[in-house]
């Protein structure tokens, strides 16, 4: 009995087997991502396109306004240094935490791998977090620091008054990275049920681009929308850091903003855990 008893024993993982696993999957990410990496350099040049475009548009606007007492003319609370400055770091930023988490697993749910990913030993929506996190250590070194070489000098862009707020801003993009990983989850759960939500992820990537503040600064529009858009996730992806940057959330702000992307980034997946049990109950094996 104590022989049967010992073969029949659950099979448990140790926490540093786990911790070496799913880093795995990290290295794994960024080695899948080396093989595009010509991509990503075509990519630093449609970025500056974008930022190119968004400065000369906002630089026009400016010279139409009528400069303040300071002899300063302002938009938004912005002047027009802080809004390029705000759209180059928001550019650089979404360089480095976008990610398809979506729509990887759309088509693993369309062409059947993810029956293979159920039977596995391994917590799927970690595995596809840690994979995202081995895209953007990717995409850092091939597509974050070389547009930033490139915008940052073309453009002026200044580094913060305060040396400290630089590296607060790379801690607020890290947590946008789990914010928007976190969502593109959700939104691949989709799939289960509409099986092709390629639509959906094309508005989903407008909506977010326009609600998280990269196209247009909350600052400009009414109160009432920034407080509507204020309950969404979407500011603890791109707008929260930038301000970071430009120095917009002096004393207690700053640690209110972190902890509301904190708090985003675990409500998120907690709710990606309760949605994926659910919609694993539904699985449909279309091929493979």
């Amino acid at each position: 009995m104590t022989a049967l008893a010992h073969v029949l024993e659950p099979w448990h993982r140790s926490a540093r087997a786990t911790a070496g696993l799913y880093g795995h999957f990290i290295r794994l990410a960024f080695l899948k991502y080396l093989a595009y990496r010509l991509r990503y350099y075509t990519g630093v040049i449609s970025y500056t396109i974008f930022v190119s475009g968004y400065y000369y548009l906002y630089t026009a606007l400016f010279e139409s306004r009528v400069p303040g007492p300071d002899g300063v003319a302002t938009m938004g609370g912005l002047t027009v240094q802080e809004m390029v400055t705000y759209i180059a770091v928001g550019w650089i930023g979404r360089s480095f935490y976008f990610n398809n988490i979506a729509r990887e697993l759309m088509h693993q749910i369309q062409e059947g791998q993810i029956a293979m990913q159920l039977v596995k030993p391994f917590d799927v929506q970690a595995v596809m977090t840690f994979e995202a996190a081995g895209e953007s250590a990717f995409r850092l070194l091939m597509f974050t620091l070389p547009i930033s070489v490139v915008i940052v000098p073309l453009f002026g862009i200044n580094l913060p008054e305060d040396p400290a707020l630089l590296g607060w801003t790379v801690v607020s993009f890290i947590l946008s990275l789990m914010v928007y990983s976190q969502i593109n989850f959700l939104t691949g759960c989709l799939a289960f049920y509409m099986k092709n939500i390629s639509g959906v992820l094309r508005a989903k990537m407008v909506s977010a681009d326009f609600l998280n503040g990269l196209l247009i600064p909350f600052s400009f529009f009414p109160e009432w929308f920034q407080t509507a858009v204020g309950f969404l996730p979407f500011q603890a992806v791109g707008y929260i850091p930038v301000t970071i940057y430009l120095g917009k959330r002096p004393g207690n702000e700053l640690w209110i903003a972190l902890g509301i992307q904190a708090a985003w980034a675990v409500g998120l997946y907690l709710a990606g855990r309760v949605v994926w049990k659910r919609s694993v109950r539904t699985v449909i094996v279309q091929g493979g």
